[in-house]
């Protein structure tokens, strides 16, 4: 074997074990959050000792082992940064937030803090330990919990909870992006947002156009909880292709999307419907919408 053949290789398997303990990362900033570190640091607004932080978790029998070997890694990842003390003698190490971090601190309008919970929540992955007999047989969430997912939030509030919150906080990403470079004042009529969920993003957008009417499509499950928005309209439905296309780069076309809606087939139909694929995902414009009541 050549010494190229040996350094390939061996950069194969790096890369095959970065994969397979990749998902120890989600857990690990889990656990900073649940441990408060993100705002614990931000809090003393400049670099904290790990005395202070765990000074700050307040728990009588902490495991500061732990806590150092926590950090440790998450300085290693890249999720906080391990700065020097401005006193040479001392050799305390001493921890910041970086521009990773930040986005963890608690802030309603900032903090993806949702999204990690979302990702690593137990009950939520647990299907994913199905994933090969869902490939081999169909019904990820039915051969896990003997329910379909929607079925299955329902019956779990916290769960439940912690879906919408996380993708609320996907969507307030994907928006910030999409309003700062997509202007809507040249459209009429009416923008449907497919696989909407709560509707937070197409009222933004009506809010910001108020020109614009809006219609929020997702599964009846899912919108029967969504809040009532000046100008947004929830239409409830299922789609041929059981996906959340907003957020999905897809290869589906227009003519390989079932919206199994009867006013929207009606006006697809008269030739009155027009898709895009915009930076969110699937977009559909539409000169006129009648009452959908």
């Amino acid at each position: 074997m050549s010494i190229e053949t040996k350094e390939e290789d061996n950069l194969g398997l790096a890369k095959c074990l970065q994969h397979i303990y990749a998902s120890l990362d989600g857990v690990a900033i889990r656990c900073a959050l649940e441990l408060n570190i993100p705002d614990i640091i931000n809090d003393h607004d400049g670099p904290v000792t790990l005395a202070q932080i765990a000074h700050g978790i307040n728990s009588p029998s902490l495991n500061v082992d732990g806590l150092s070997r926590l950090m440790a890694f998450l300085v290693h990842k890249q999720i906080f940064d391990q700065v020097h003390h401005d006193q040479p003698e001392t050799n305390e190490p001493l921890y910041n937030l970086n521009p990773c971090s930040k986005w963890l601190v608690k802030d309603p309008n900032t903090s993806i803090a949702p999204l990690v919970m979302v990702v690593t929540d137990v009950h939520l992955r647990s299907f994913l330990d199905n994933l090969s007999r869902t490939i081999a047989e169909g019904s990820t969430t039915k051969k896990t919990f003997g329910l379909d997912f929607w079925s299955f939030l329902s019956v779990n509030p916290r769960s439940k909870e912690i879906f919408h919150e996380g993708m609320a906080c996907r969507t307030r990403i994907t928006m910030d992006a999409l309003m700062s470079k997509y202007r809507f004042d040249e459209l009429k009529g009416t923008l449907v947002d497919v696989g909407g969920g709560l509707g937070a993003a197409i009222n933004e957008i009506v809010t910001k156009y108020p020109h614009l009417k809006g219609i929020n499509f997702d599964l009846p499950q899912v919108i029967s909880t969504a809040p009532k928005y000046e100008g947004v309209n929830h239409v409830g439905g299922r789609f041929g292709c059981r996906l959340f296309l907003r957020g999905l780069k897809s290869k589906f076309t227009p003519k390989k999307l079932e919206v199994n809606s009867a006013p929207l087939k009606i006006l697809e139909d008269r030739g009155r419907v027009n898709y895009g694929f915009g930076p969110c995902g699937l977009m559909v414009f539409m000169d006129l919408v009648p009452e959908l009541h």
